[in-house]
């Protein structure tokens, strides 16, 4: 089975290569792990190599999962500012909108006290010219 071209055509399929770079790490120190197995060296020595790179390990393990908080932590930052900017910018819509109603009814309100005064003006009018038409009438008779 041709491995690199299996590699390679999963790489070139695949945007986000951080599994395939895990499992080549991952294979790689089960391999030196194994190797150190069967080397020729004492006991000890080989268990306090495994143990010095299963500390490198956790180590790259750790670096690795810090730098992803810190990504996350920072992409949330971004959205947390965008969401905020958005809110505003909607109450200032909001408020303007509010404050226009406000203006609108105002106007609304001037217009029919006008009208209002403007009709009752032209009833008293009215009826006072019924009245003098009424008296002239009377005076006439």
């Amino acid at each position: 089975m041709n491995y690199k071209k299996l590699l390679n055509d999963h790489l070139t399929n695949q945007t986000d290569k951080t599994p395939v770079v895990i499992a080549l790490l991952s294979g790689l120190a089960i391999g030196a792990a194994i190797g150190l197995l069967f080397a020729p060296s004492s006991g000890s020595e080989t268990r306090n190599l495994i143990a010095d790179k299963s500390k490198d390990l956790a180590d790259t393990a750790k670096d690795k999962l810090q730098n992803y908080k810190e990504k996350i932590k920072s992409g949330a930052d971004e959205f947390a500012e965008t969401a905020k900017d958005k809110i505003q910018t909607y109450k200032e819509k909001l408020q303007t909108g509010a404050d226009d109603l406000v203006d609108l009814k105002d106007r609304t309100v001037e217009t029919v006290k006008s009208k209002f005064a403007d009709a009752k003006e032209s009833a008293v009018d009215s009826a006072k010219d019924g009245l003098d038409q009424a008296k002239e009438g009377l005076d006439n008779a």
